[in-house]
């Protein structure tokens, strides 16, 4: 009797958790004709040239496509296959750099920079490895109002691009706040060559994108001819007509910002983080894991990764802006879930259709009557 009366609770429960398995489920290929009215609404309305977007569940891609133009004046579509500038997303891999060289002893999260970059000057107060890969450095970013996003400038090693900041004064002490930086990260990445012995062109290849197959992933190299590369566009104010960017030459930020991949490539590159192919499962962990301040202060920003919980959902992210090009890769472990998106102007960013694309996956279907 007393097995009669559990089984009749515990039937029950088994049905709610089953049902509640089910509306977790996320239903991509049913989405996808709003996601492309959304996508197609969003360029009309904000004069979006190109658009390309990526989808995974489970490490599979489950669906990529791209929108209107890479190149407006000889009409050639963007497309899943279209290498557009990622910006920050470039961040992500000079990170995990950093963490493979940690996890082969080669680098020390808590070291002085200065043990890897001998040149780089004292500043008021040391700063480590550690707050360079979490933006806690002090080391400014971009000089407001100037021209440093426009540079044209060819520099011929990381090192000689460290002159752009080097002599300048710490925005604070390193470990204070969070202060988001691309020079940091500029720093960081000559570290990576010193402690690997290669450049950093040359190590990000061979350590990160030869292994994982991204075929079209490449450093933004302004001389080099680079199959299905976008142009690039923006426009001056609301409303204004979309017109060409200047050329830039991205060797004055190789790690901070000086990558191109495809949507297909930035979702194979985000899968990789679920297995163990080029950094250990603790050292993943490590790297999503939200860093504090000295005084104990969560940043949302780890080890090179955005971190946040949006409706009870982790998310891990990163996204880029770049002369002429918006970016987006956002992981949902628990869910196994993948968006990329890119974007070939400045004047929209790439985010908003993600956070649009996850609203679309995560909200309940309408009730049909």
């Amino acid at each position: 009797m007393k097995m009669l009366r559990r089984a009749v609770f515990v039937l029950p429960l088994l049905f709610v958790l089953s049902a509640l398995t089910c509306a977790q489920q996320i239903d991509i290929r049913s989405r996808i004709p709003l996601i492309e009215k959304m996508v197609a609404e969003e360029m009309e309305k904000n004069a979006v040239p190109g658009v390309a977007v990526a989808i995974a569940k489970d490490g599979k891609l489950i669906y990529s496509k791209g929108f209107g133009y890479s190149d407006l004046e000889n009409k050639v579509p963007f497309t899943a296959n279209t290498v557009s500038r990622i910006g920050s997303i470039s961040k992500t891999f000079t990170a995990l750099a950093a963490m493979q060289l940690v996890e082969q002893g080669k680098l020390n999260l808590d070291a002085e920079v200065q043990t890897y970059v001998p040149t780089f000057p004292k500043k008021s107060a040391p700063i480590t490895i550690r707050q360079l890969l979490c933006h806690q450095s002090g080391i400014r970013h971009y000089k407001p109002g100037g021209n440093e996003m426009f540079s044209n400038v060819r520099y011929s090693t990381v090192e000689e691009a460290l002159a752009i900041f080097k002599d300048d004064p710490l925005l604070n002490e390193p470990g204070k706040k969070y202060s988001y930086t691309t020079y940091g990260y500029n720093l960081l990445s000559r570290a990576v060559e010193t402690a690997s012995g290669e450049s950093f062109t040359d190590y990000v290849q061979k350590h990160i994108i030869d292994p994982l197959g991204l075929k079209q992933t490449y450093f933004d190299d302004r001389i080099k001819i680079i199959p299905l590369r976008a142009h690039f566009y923006t426009r001056a104010a609301n409303f204004s007509p979309v017109i060409n960017v200047p050329q830039v030459d991205q060797s004055n930020k190789w790690g901070g910002g000086g990558l191109l991949a495809t949507v297909e490539d930035l979702i194979k590159y985000g899968a990789s983080y679920d297995s163990e192919k080029l950094a250990k499962r603790e050292t993943i962990e490590q790297m999503f894991t939200s860093q504090k301040t000295r005084a104990g202060n969560p940043t949302a920003y780890g080890l090179g990764w955005a971190t946040a919980t949006e409706q009870g959902k982790r998310r891990v992210e990163h996204s880029g802006g770049s002369m002429g090009a918006t970016s987006i890769l956002t992981k949902y472990p628990e869910q196994g879930l993948i968006i990329a998106a890119l974007v070939n102007c400045d004047h929209y960013s790439a985010p908003q259709i993600k956070t649009r694309i996850a609203k679309l996956l995560f909200e309940a279907p309408a009730e049909t009557k």
